[in-house]
């Protein structure tokens, strides 16, 4: 399944479809710049999250209300060190290729732009 978008459009299609879907965790890859962020900052906010989410770039993990959100650019092996902060939260996790992972109820996402730029978001693995 494919969402597409183009440069600045909310993401409302697609952050209401992964409410619906109600994961655990969303597993996000692809271009640097592509959205990634972007989408788990709508998502923070359609959840009810009252701070600022940011890229956890240099942080690796920040944690909200709501939501968990890892950057695993740097990361290798698995998440069990942070696994005690995602309880009753949303798992974002960005560049999860890296990692390995054990949950059960997760869409997985590529994160990418189309010849005209458009972003596109492709669910390809995760809750039917």
């Amino acid at each position: 399944m494919k969402f597409i978008f183009k440069t600045n459009e909310p993401l409302d299609k697609l952050v209401s479809f992964i409410i619906q879907k109600n994961p655990e965790a969303i597993l996000l890859n692809g271009e640097l710049g592509a959205g990634k962020t972007t989408l788990v900052a709508q998502l923070a906010k359609k959840l009810g999250e009252k701070k600022a989410v940011i890229s956890p770039t240099f942080n690796t993990i920040l944690v909200y209300d709501k939501l968990v959100h890892i950057d695993a650019y740097k990361l290798k092996g698995d998440l069990f060190a942070y696994e005690d902060y995602f309880e009753n939260k949303l798992v974002a996790i960005e560049w999860a290729n890296n990692i390995k992972h054990n949950f059960k109820n997760y869409l997985e996402i590529n994160v990418f732009f189309d010849k005209n730029q458009n972003h596109i978001f492709e669910i390809i693995n995760g809750v039917k």
